[in-house]
């Protein structure tokens, strides 16, 4: 089974670098903690907490990592005099993530279990939260998966068109122009690649969404088009170094656009399976 053009190695190569940033280069490391009692109160961890952690680990007086007390909540608010022992998360394998899982492994779950322990061979080594998502490493994995899709995209119309005019009649004939134009001039510099290469991710969704498969992938035209606007404004947003997830509420925006990017990966892959 080759769901790939042969001599297209590029996506595959894209992929392998995606799959290489794991949980451990965004963790908080264990050296690092703010840590929490049993003894104390919610009113007590707000008054030291003045980096304002997310969520700190529970440690018995061994040092031991007994589960998670979620400290946010109180920063906009009063925080009551509960001790933590009956306020916080036992350890489980829910807050649970082995230290070489891919981001990705932790971001597609990140929207429904938003703090995860990381775990090193028999010891807790780190702490890693959906308010991470913002650090360089979980920028670069984001981009080379946004890259992999729309390289995905590409190989899928390159195989359901046999030919190019085929799926630029699904364009405007203003994107039409700008195509050919840098196209023809590439192929007199001879830096040709090939003519889906001088598309740009817009066009590239025009055409699937125009083509007729979001039946043959189990969405409406109109679902189809919603999962690709939401994937193009994240590579928008990545490509421009703006801020995709400062708020909790966008981070778990993320999360969803991830799980979606996969899921139709997988399902156009099929279409041009071998």
């Amino acid at each position: 089974m080759n769901a790939l053009n042969p001599h297209d190695h590029r996506l595959g190569d894209v992929l392998r670098v995606q799959g290489s940033l794991n949980v451990d280069l965004i963790m908080v490391r264990r050296d690092d903690f703010l840590t929490c009692s049993r003894e104390e109160t919610a009113s007590q961890i707000a008054k030291r907490n003045t980096d304002q952690y997310s969520y700190l680990p529970l440690t018995d007086k061994e040092g031991h990592v007994l589960g998670l007390y979620y400290a946010r909540r109180w920063f906009t608010a009063p925080a009551p005099e509960t001790p933590i022992g009956d306020d916080f998360q036992p350890l489980s394998e829910q807050i649970l993530i082995g230290a070489d899982a891919s981001i990705f492994d932790f971001i597609r779950q990140a929207d429904t279990h938003p703090i995860n322990l990381v775990v090193s061979e028999s010891r807790i080594t780190g702490l890693v939260s959906i308010y991470d998502l913002q650090k360089l490493p979980v920028r670069a994995s984001l981009f080379a998966l946004v890259t992999s899709f729309e390289m995905t995209m590409a190989v899928v119309i390159e195989r359901l068109w046999k030919t190019t005019d085929e799926w630029l009649a699904l364009i405007s004939e203003n994107r039409r122009e700008k195509i050919r134009t840098p196209l023809q001039q590439a192929k007199r510099d001879d830096a040709y690649v090939s003519d889906i290469a001088f598309t740009q991710f817009a066009d590239k969704k025009t055409i699937l969404c125009k083509s007729g498969i979001a039946k043959d992938i189990g969405h409406s035209e109109t679902k189809l088009k919603s999962i690709l606007d939401h994937i193009e404004k994240l590579r928008n947003m990545l490509a421009h170094a703006n801020d995709y997830a400062t708020t909790e509420g966008s981070a778990q925006a993320v999360c969803e656009t991830v799980r979606d990017i996969y899921d139709l990966r997988r399902k156009l892959l099929c279409l041009v399976e071998d």
